[in-house]
């Protein structure tokens, strides 16, 4: 039988470089969108001829996330299982409900090209996921710090308010491309799977004493 603390690290790690490799994705297709005011969802947009890869690869992360938290932990560790369970089920529809088109790039918007001019259901509803993604990230990483305040390096302290800086300060450079949000959201994600692989290697709190 595989043990519980074999499965929890093993499907955060999983999740969390699955959360991320669309970055190795779209360097290996040679990066079809500029990185630096590219978001990463806009690599899924439904006029992108590689989309698949990049929701495959959300799909993968959070099915994983949410095999991390169903594994039994001792009850102090329910908000971190809450919210991971979240991250996954949002990760899972942000996947399946693509934006219409790479909303950094304004001469790809369909009414620019002369098309329909309204957003799809699906485009609607992907800026609702990514923003309830984005609270369990911050809620993810929150947990961590305030788990490793006392005691730890002073690195792993700072690595989860670091992160939701790293996502305040995305939102803010969203304001303009000269701000490079798509290079800002890309430090984030690299830091909240750092985040994810050391919650990974401290691994499960036991339900019980002695397990």
């Amino acid at each position: 039988m595989i043990r519980p603390q074999v499965i929890y690290r093993s499907a955060l790690c999983g999740g969390a470089l699955a959360y991320s490799s669309g970055m190795v994705s779209e360097a290996a297709a040679g990066w079809k969108l500029d990185p630096r005011i590219t978001l990463l969802s806009e690599l899924a947009a439904r006029d992108r001829a590689g989309r698949r890869i990049f929701q495959a690869a959300d799909v993968v992360a959070g099915t994983l996330f949410l095999a991390a938290s169903a594994v039994r932990q001792h009850p102090s560790a329910r908000p971190l299982r809450c919210s991971l369970a979240v991250l996954g089920a949002a990760t899972i529809a942000d996947a399946l409900s693509p934006l219409d088109y790479p909303i950094s790039h304004e001469h790809l918007r369909p009414a620019y090209r002369g098309g329909q001019g309204s957003s799809s259901i699906s485009h609607r509803a992907h800026y609702v996921t990514t923003g309830v993604a984005g609270f369990a990230i911050a809620a993810i990483c929150l947990l961590d710090w305030r788990a490793q305040r006392r005691g730890t390096a002073a690195l792993r302290k700072v690595a989860g308010p670091a992160v939701v800086f790293g996502q305040l300060a995305g939102l803010a450079a969203l304001a303009s491309p000269r701000l490079a949000p798509g290079l800002v959201q890309r430090v984030q994600t690299l830091g909240f799977t750092l985040v994810c692989l050391d919650l990974a290697r401290r691994g499960v709190a036991p339900p019980h004493p002695g397990l």
